[in-house]
């Protein structure tokens, strides 16, 4: 009963310390978002991560404003550099409907395609997704994100599946391209 009562008390001072740092940093993080995003509801939303992460925090935070600076700002350049990335694969994507190819062209493209997605069928899971997804322009964050695949893995798993996918793409592995 003491060992509950205990667990419950330490909850609660967590709490408690956790609305008195959020009340007192809010506004700091904010205006430090504010400033590097110039969007009011993109401040207030990221706002909203930082003390989300802080609340979850497992390890003990000794300078709480140091630590909720830090967050802020690396959470706001990784949107920007996401933004960066979006855009880009937008006007990509607006370049590539815009031109227009040859019949003859348009049928080499999808034997290429063709050709594509039947390597990328015959590699892993992971490989394939994680392929696609870095030459699709996503970062290891995102493409951790979307797969759940360990961060530290996802170079290792991209560079073998390249490696296997070029072998078979040039034909020098037991697989037939077309």
């Amino acid at each position: 009963m003491i060992k509950i009562f205990g667990i419950l008390r330490k909850k609660q001072l967590k709490e408690e310390e956790f609305q008195l740092n959020y009340e007192k940093y809010y506004p700091v993080v904010y205006k430090q978002l504010y400033y590097l995003l110039g969007s009011n509801e993109l401040a207030e939303d990221i706002t909203q991560e930082v003390f989300i992460r802080y609340y979850n925090a497992k390890e003990e935070i000794e300078f709480v404003g140091a630590w909720l600076s830090k967050v802020a700002t690396n959470l706001a350049f990784n949107h920007i550099r996401g933004e960066k990335r979006r855009v880009k694969r937008e006007e990509n994507m607006l370049e590539d409907t815009n031109n227009i190819f040859a019949i003859e062209d348009e049928i080499f493209r999808n034997e290429q395609i063709e050709a594509v997605r039947n390597i990328l069928s015959s590699l892993s899971n992971e490989q394939s997704t994680c392929l696609i997804l870095k030459f699709s322009g996503y970062s290891y964050e995102e493409i951790h994100n979307a797969t759940n695949i360990p961060k530290n893995n996802i170079g290792q798993i991209i560079a073998r599946g390249k490696k296997k996918f070029l072998k078979l793409y040039k034909g020098e592995g037991d697989f037939n391209v077309l």
